[in-house]
């Protein structure tokens, strides 16, 4: 039981712990939801109109503090309150709050902050142009990595189907320019010092004895930034002051998402949600763009290793691509996840979300924006959901890229309607999702492809770990139940056993940075 604290965790296992977040998420929204005699709709964890929100009411604290004019205005202020402007309004992501934390408690867990680790300034500078690229992506696409890739694929949403691919397309090309950068080094899904610092020079570019993430004053920039945007959005969401309030038709509306506009329970258990998601994440380096290059190049990285070692991507990172362990992640989170929605549509008939809008319908802005998302999350070294947990845990490059995500926000808000007509002009596919489009007429027909998709589903997992043991030569009880550190160690312990070195090749000397 100690390990479970202090050591990292499979990626398998941290997909089964965020699959339970999915669900206690969803079931805070359901009773929300019959609370307000609304109706319930079954809606995984999404995260980017919160963070617009949250944005938003960092703009307004700042216009205030300073008295100065609010320049995304529409209409006017009330007795100095500031009326809606641009795309969001003030309010509060508990999810994105909860997951900040859940990276900041297991670097607690661990005694380890990644404060240590540490980038240099070119990294930080892709970083911060990856940021604004994601978030750009996210308002084109109509949500994240999270929402398309761990909601989307699942609710086969065929919107994210087509972001998805893009998001491929924008990740190879995002690791190819990178790696002819030579900045390929730092491609990791996670730190940690016993593995880092006493390893070869291959795997520890991150570790310096004599420099930090700490020592670059852009860190203290970073960590000032986030406790503006959290303690902006937390006061707002507890206390819902009139200051942060908005004006809709008129009228004063609380503050988005607070305790007195959804409630305690969704509060708690949505707070909750983040806080166990972002534990998962932490733990493992669990996140979307690590999956879809495994899916791309986990084959090529087996046929081809030492083209990739000499390009100096790290060991562990090799291994983790053709193990395809991001990947089974995702899987399992899917399963369970997919699972809890099936059960509550054929037993309470209360239907998937993710309808009734043209952000999820498909448009060019899903092209584009899948392209954006790809290419971002490669940037910031951690797509959207990753880049909160990160920020919990200290690490100076996803500080930087997240004062990027605020500004990669800005076309979007400052030119709303011309974003709005530009995806309604350039529509494409009106059907949501892919078994509406089979049975358009038939809920029980819609709901037996949704049970069929879940089957499949658990079948690509089987063959995804069986794939993940024959491209290693690890065994499966080590990919499912080790951390890739521990596989990696394993897998070196095997090789210089059997006379040859790490993977069968030499150990990649690291580009000067």
């Amino acid at each position: 039981m100690k390990n479970i604290f202090t050591k990292q965790w499979s990626f398998f296992w941290a997909g089964v712990v965020f699959g339970i977040a999915q669900i206690i998420y969803m079931i805070g929204l359901w009773i929300e939801k019959v609370m307000a005699d609304k109706t319930p709709v079954l809606k995984p964890i999404t995260v980017t109109t919160d963070l617009g929100k949250m944005y938003r009411g960092m703009e307004v604290s700042f216009y205030q503090l300073f008295n100065l004019p609010d320049f995304e205005l529409y209409g006017k202020a009330i007795d100095g309150v500031a009326a809606t402007g641009g795309a969001f309004v003030p309010g509060v992501g508990w999810a994105i709050v909860g997951i900040i934390i859940g990276g900041w408690l297991v670097a607690r867990m661990e005694k380890e902050s990644r404060s240590w680790v540490y980038y240099p300034p070119k990294i930080l500078l892709i970083a911060f142009l990856g940021g604004m690229i994601f978030s750009y992506g996210t308002r084109l696409a109509g949500g994240c990595t999270l929402n398309h890739l761990m909601g989307g694929i699942p609710l086969m949403n065929i919107h994210s189907f087509i972001t998805v691919f893009f998001m491929a397309v924008g990740g190879a090309i995002g690791f190819y320019v990178l790696s002819r950068l030579g900045v390929a080094s730092y491609f990791k899904h996670q730190e940690t010092r016993s593995y880092v610092c006493d390893n070869d020079p291959g795997e520890s570019m991150t570790c310096k004895s004599n420099k930090t993430g700490t020592s670059n004053p852009l860190y203290w920039i970073g960590l000032l930034f986030v406790v503006w945007f959290l303690v902006v959005a937390i006061y707002g969401g507890l206390f819902n002051p009139e200051s942060l309030q908005h004006l809709h038709n008129g009228e004063l509306v609380a503050f988005g998402k607070s305790i007195d506009h959804k409630g305690w329970i969704y509060f708690i258990m949505t707070l909750s949600a983040g806080i166990i998601g972002g534990i998962a994440l932490a733990k493992s380096g669990f996140g979307t763009e690590c999956a879809l290059v495994a899916l791309e190049s986990g084959k090529i990285m087996k046929n081809n290793d030492s083209l990739y070692a000499k390009m100096g991507v790290p060991r562990i990172t090799r291994t983790l691509m053709r193990s395809y362990l991001p990947m089974i992640g995702i899987m399992i989170h899917w399963i369970i996840l997919l699972a809890f929605i099936v059960f509550g549509w054929l037993v309470f008939d209360i239907a998937p979300a993710f309808s009734g809008h043209i952000k999820f319908q498909t448009t060019a802005g899903n092209i584009i924006g899948g392209v954006l998302l790809g290419l971002g999350a490669i940037m910031l070294i951690g797509c959207e959901i990753r880049s909160y947990m990160r920020i919990g845990m200290g690490y100076v490059n996803t500080l930087v890229g997240f004062i990027g995500f605020a500004v990669g926000y800005l076309p979007f808000t400052l030119n709303y309607e011309a974003h709005k007509d530009f995806l309604q002009s350039t529509l494409m596919i009106e059907t949501y999702k892919i078994y509406e489009w089979i049975f358009p007429n038939s809920i029980i027909g819609q709901k037996l492809v949704l049970l069929l998709w879940w089957v499949v589903l658990l079948a690509g997992l089987i063959w995804m770990i069986k794939l993940g043991v024959k491209n290693t030569g690890a065994d499966t009880k080590s990919l499912i139940h080790k951390n890739t550190e521990e596989v990696q160690n394993e897998l070196d312990a095997k090789a210089q056993k059997e006379g040859g070195t790490a993977n069968g090749i030499n150990v990649p000397q690291p580009v000067p940075a």
